[in-house]
């Protein structure tokens, strides 16, 4: 809420910076966002439960990457099934 001479609280200027930076935290990969934590806090120091949900992510997006466009062989059973009713 704005004030009547046209300042803004501290309450909302703090708002505003901190959806800033969330913005400029999102365009980060979960990667980047540990390199961030080790340069501010110093390598596997601090934010464990952040860290674990970072390395959560990052291996969740590659195994996405590598899975992608492959189809899974292992669990296929549609083409054994083709073959077994051929007639």
């Amino acid at each position: 809420m704005r004030r009547p001479n046209g300042c803004a609280t501290s309450r909302e200027i703090r708002r505003e910076e901190a959806e800033e930076r969330q913005v400029e935290r999102d365009k980060l990969t979960p990667d980047q966002q540990l390199k961030v934590l080790d340069e501010r806090l110093g390598k596997d120091q601090g934010a464990m439960k952040e860290r674990v949900k970072l390395m959560k992510q990052s291996v969740a997006d590659n195994q996405k990457i590598r899975t992608k466009g492959k189809k899974n062989v292992k669990n296929s059973k549609t083409k054994r099934r083709e073959a077994e009713y051929e007639y």
